[in-house]
């Protein structure tokens, strides 16, 4: 038992440190349309006045008019000796205005929420993808890009729905419940504490169902990110497929995925589904007691009829949470587990930050020095590190090429990682132009590398769009020049569009060689003192390769220029080889 207590005692605290952590996060975005939400919330006060005034017309029709009782004062001086004819179509006019302001003030608020849930939804959208970015890449080594797209395309949506459409629903029924609660405990105090009571038992149940709901709603979202992970994957690898002729056997893997999937859903539906019903029982239960207890009071000559027909509407008041209970809950859960993914982003992913006293370079010259530099990976299983760089001592300097070979594993990738500070290294110091690289912005420092990485990602626009660079006036003629430099002009002269033809996802519509050739232009109109290439020749064909090294022939004059490569052909051009092998400096010379 006592083992039971304390996990519910941890889920609610979980759950509370959640939904803190998520208002922590997500209000200060939301505080900027502080005015907006404020005149929606009280359109909406003003859509639960009409609810609690709506009761009162149809009551005075039947205690003053069916009835015949006689007429209080201040409504005798207001009907002005009408007949019972025309009163009662006055107050039917009076129960028609006020809907009509209920219904107005619902819409409106309802709209002037939808402006703010969009524009929200665009800001954390926006948040998400700039945290993302700043992120080094390499802490997302072990993420799923499927998770990660769900978490950026859906789980924010989900928490700004939370925060702007189920949030004001919540508030109006609570407003709706408090006032519904105080004009009833008016009109009959007995009736009134009843309704409490059961409102007070409800919510027992609700807490009761939370837990389960919101465990089932967690392994749901895992499901589903399982599944769009695996889908991306299957995207990407189609053409492998096929050529394989593994259909059969990726369907297999897939269907596994979702079947998981469908059972998690069925499982959030069950205990949705119980809880909805727990609920209409007891909402059919609570009805069942009003009913009786004022038809007792009105038998009793304590209660008139009109007053237990407003006390049964605000009974019905009370209880319409409970008719919305099971969507409420379900949203609020689905909520709550998507919010605790976008934490796990903000706080266990953190940017490499800045310095307050980090400078920008009056004018880069491109010399890096490596001195003493040594990188460890630590394991999450045992915290214990594992040796990647030790002690690399290094220069990079214009007009000299400096070829970097050595086999996989032995640290190139993780040096031209720490040179562009994708990461910081565990020990030893980079400086470039004689500055500490802590000491530089980082979007600075970055600014000073062009960079052609071995599988450069091409994204989907056209070919002009592809030498867009952010504070460059590139115009058509320099990018024609650079495509001249990578014998690339005459084909893209050829092309109906020309500078205007599509590029498919990732160059699909090119070869290696072309999209190796165009990701070297671009790096050619980078004006940048530094020149960073991972395995430029991978992948391409013989003429490709030639076309490449000649233009890196002219490319690199007046640059620092390192290019990470197995390629011999390379190496032959070199100024200086850097030989890594098990992430030690092995042969560092002249060519």
């Amino acid at each position: 038992m006592w083992s039971a207590a304390n996990r519910n005692m941890k889920k609610n605290d979980h759950a509370q440190s959640s939904l803190k952590r998520i208002f922590q996060i997500f209000l200060p975005m939301l505080w900027e349309y502080r005015k907006t939400l404020f005149i929606a919330y009280l359109w909406s006060f003003i859509a639960v006045a009409a609810i609690i005034l709506s009761p009162w017309p149809l009551k005075f029709v039947i205690d003053y008019v069916l009835i015949d009782k006689a007429l209080p004062d201040w409504l005798t001086d207001l009907t002005l000796g009408l007949s019972p004819v025309a009163q009662v179509l006055l107050l039917a006019l009076v129960l028609a205005l006020i809907s009509a302001i209920g219904a107005f003030a619902s819409a409106t608020e309802k709209n002037r929420n939808a402006k703010i849930r969009e524009q929200l939804d665009l800001d954390v959208r926006e948040r998400l993808l700039n945290h993302i970015q700043s992120v080094p890449a390499i802490l997302f080594d072990n993420q799923k890009s499927g998770e990660l797209v769900l978490r950026l395309v859906d789980d924010g949506q989900k928490v700004v729905r939370l925060l702007t459409k189920t949030t004001p629903v919540i508030f109006r029924y609570l407003t709706t419940t408090l006032f519904a609660f105080v004009a009833m405990c008016m009109v009959s105090p007995f009736l009134g504490i009843l309704g409490g009571l059961i409102v007070l038992m409800l919510s027992i149940l609700v807490r009761r169902y939370a837990g389960p709901l919101q465990e089932a709603s967690r392994f749901k979202r895992k499901t589903e990110g399982d599944v769009s992970a695996l889908a991306q994957e299957i995207i990407k690898g189609l053409a492998n497929t096929q050529a394989h002729g593994m259909e059969h056997e990726v369907s297999q893997r897939f269907q596994s995925k979702t079947r998981i999937s469908k059972r998690a859903g069925v499982e959030e539906t069950r205990v949705a589904v119980l809880m909805e019903l727990s609920m209409q029982l007891a909402n059919g239960l609570a009805v069942s007691l009003v009913i009786g207890g004022g038809g007792y009071l009105v038998l009793q000559d304590q209660l008139s009829l009109g007053s237990l027909t407003v006390c049964l509407a605000y009974m019905t008041q009370l209880l319409k949470p409970v008719e919305k209970i099971n969507e409420l809950a379900a949203t609020v859960s689905r909520a709550l587990v998507r919010g605790e993914y976008l934490i796990h982003l903000f706080d266990q992913f953190s940017p490499i930050p800045d310095r307050p006293n980090a400078t920008h370079l009056l004018q880069p010259k491109g010399i890096i020095r490596l001195e003493d530099v040594g990188y460890a990976y630590s394991s999450r299983d045992n915290n214990q590190s594992h040796p990647v760089l030790q002690h690399v001592n290094l220069v990079l300097e214009p007009n000299k090429l400096v070829v970097l070979v050595g086999p996989s594993g032995s640290g190139k990738s993780t040096l031209l990682k720490l040179l562009l500070r994708m990461m910081d290294p565990t020990e030893g110091t980079l400086l470039f132009d004689g500055v500490p690289y802590q000491n530089i912005q980082l979007k600075h420092l970055r600014q000073q590398f062009a960079v052609m990485m071995q599988r450069n990602h091409v994204f989907s626009g056209t070919l002009r769009t592809h030498f867009f660079i952010p504070g460059q006036d590139i115009d058509d003629q320099k990018i024609w020049n650079a495509l001249e430099l990578v014998a690339m002009a005459d084909y893209v002269k050829q092309l109906p569009q020309e500078l205007d033809s599509p590029l498919k996802e990732d160059g699909l519509n090119l070869s290696g060689g072309q999209r190796a050739r165009l990701d070297l232009a671009r790096t050619f109109l980078l004006d940048r003192p530094v020149l960073l290439l991972d395995e430029p020749l991978a992948n391409v064909d013989p003429e490709s390769s030639q076309i490449i090294m000649s233009a890196l022939d002219r490319i690199r004059v007046g640059r620092s220029c390192l290019v990470a490569t197995h390629q011999m052909e390379m190496a032959k051009r070199a100024d200086q080889i850097i030989q890594l092998k098990n992430g030690k400096l092995l042969v560092g010379g002249f060519a």
